[in-house]
């Protein structure tokens, strides 16, 4: 059986787009002041994080809320469908994998992929995208995180990723970037 891990923020979708041109309106719900609404969402559009010791912070929970806006309102790569559909219709089993809270976003993330007509056998999350693919036993992952990026294949796994400016940083690796899905179907088929 084929097995490939797929990636959905920024891969499957426009995440990062759809963050950096969305309107957040402030309103007394998000419970914080005008002064920290502004400050946070200044921090989850530049993708900064507050430290803390703490799992939960008023700013973790207002970034979820911001992130959970955008996961529905991102729009689908048309190019990310057709390779979905050609995976499924030449026999690979599809794992989509992503970082999203699945406990708190996972109907919404299942309506998003049904609603775009993306097919997949399974839903994960992974934090370590790495280990969840060896673990797993999956030799593909398409996925923009410059972790995966940098050491996949030191663990065996073949990472493909969609050139984005993020990775114009200098780090040795030796995943495939790529501009269009369909440069994909040669490597995996090697």
């Amino acid at each position: 059986m084929k097995v490939i891990a797929v990636d959905i923020d920024n891969v499957l979708n426009n995440f990062s787009d759809t963050l950096a041109s969305s309107t957040f309106k402030y309103n007394d719900l998000y419970g914080l002041s005008r002064e920290e609404f502004d400050h946070y969402l200044d921090m989850v559009k530049r993708n900064a994080f507050d430290e803390s010791n703490f799992l939960t912070t008023k700013f973790s929970d207002f970034r979820y809320r911001i992130h959970e806006q955008c996961y529905r309102l991102a729009q689908a790569k048309s190019d990310g469908v057709q390779f979905m559909h050609w995976l499924k219709d030449n026999g690979w089993e599809v794992v989509i994998c992503t970082k999203r809270n699945l406990r708190l976003t996972g109907e919404s993330t299942k309506k998003w992929l049904q609603d775009n007509h993306i097919p997949y056998d399974y839903l994960f999350m992974a934090l370590n995208k790495i280990v969840f693919c060896k673990l797993w036993n999956v030799p593909y992952l398409i996925d923009d995180d410059i972790l995966n990026i940098t050491h996949g294949e030191r663990y065996g796994i073949k990472v493909y990723y969609p050139i984005m400016d993020k990775h114009d940083s200098a780090f040795s690796h030796t995943a495939k970037g790529f501009t269009r899905f369909e440069e994909i179907k040669q490597w995996i088929q090697e």
